[in-house]
């Protein structure tokens, strides 16, 4: 049983993607792809001739949308498609557009502006916006683009920082700001710049200078305590998504981040859509660790 209404959560996506697109270019320019983008996916999920954008009212907060009520009934499977290839074709509008740049953290602003509990209905949906980001990721790899170096480090190379990404609860967005908090709720830290977090406190705790991005496949992450239990637990049992944010006590976006990391690391693989498993180069990883 879904938690929210289609109408709900497709008004969620298309005013998250409106803030998106709307930082980059003018507002006027984010409806306009919003409102084409739909019409051409009308001609493959005719249901979304129920969604109406009316171009001629939209604010800084958001844009007008009327939904048939009819709408609701349609299955939930089938509107995530349609949701999932909206984020992908916008995704790809918007770097045709602008560039390829602004791919990198396309994502990541969008789920800033859904937060936590709509990313995970998302998933109720079939859709999964870290999979998205990886494949967009591996696309601009591939082409040999990458972020602008940052150099987060002191003037004697040490790092700054009084925390690592263990100690960071939970996040907030707010115009291009992103604010840390720890489980007490008090603030960590405030970033000016809208970089993936996780990869962010990553490389300051390990003193590189070098982005994960420019990379393919290294070792330049290290295995946090909690992704050293997550393969702990799926070596000695079968466990699922649900089980395993409760017992690592981590929310849902903070649980995909670490199985995304796991992944590039090749300590686990996809064997069917939605299910990993440990590699043998995870199997190695937590014998080494047990003679430590």
């Amino acid at each position: 049983m879904q938690k929210i209404k289609n109408s709900q959560l497709i008004t969620k996506v298309i005013d998250a993607l409106f803030l998106v697109i709307g930082r980059r270019t003018l507002d006027s320019f984010a409806v306009k792809i919003l409102k084409t983008t739909l019409e051409k996916l009308e001609t493959k999920f005719d249901f979304l001739g129920y969604l109406t954008i009316h171009d001629d009212f939209f604010s800084e907060d958001g844009i007008k949308a009327t939904i048939n009520e009819s709408f609701d009934s349609i299955e939930p499977s089938l509107v995530g498609h349609a949701i999932d290839a909206l984020i992908r074709i916008v995704y790809l509008e918007l770097t045709e557009t602008i560039g390829d740049d602004v791919g990198f953290y396309f994502i990541t602003e969008v789920k800033e502006h859904l937060g936590d509990l709509i990313v995970d209905e998302l998933h109720h949906y079939g859709i999964n916006l870290e999979q998205i980001q990886e494949e967009q990721h591996t696309r601009l790899q591939t082409k040999g683009i990458k972020p602008s170096p940052s150099s987060f480090l002191n003037k004697t190379g040490q790092n700054e920082l009084q925390y690592t990404w263990d100690t960071v609860s939970r996040w907030k967005y707010d115009d291009n700001v992103c604010f840390l908090y720890d489980d007490d709720g008090r603030l960590l830290d405030t970033l000016q710049l809208d970089f993936i977090i996780e990869e962010y406190v990553e490389r300051i705790t390990e003193s590189r200078k070098q982005h994960l991005i420019s990379i393919p496949k290294t070792t330049i992450l290290k295995v946090t305590e909690k992704e050293s239990q997550l393969l702990e637990m799926m070596n000695q049992r079968d466990i699922d998504n649900d089980d395993a944010v409760t017992l690592l006590h981590l929310s849902q976006q903070k649980f995909d981040t670490m199985i995304q990391k796991l992944l590039k690391l090749e300590m686990l693989q996809y064997i069917s859509e939605n299910e990993v498993k440990l590699t043998e180069k995870g199997l190695q990883y937590l014998s080494e660790n047990k003679k430590k």
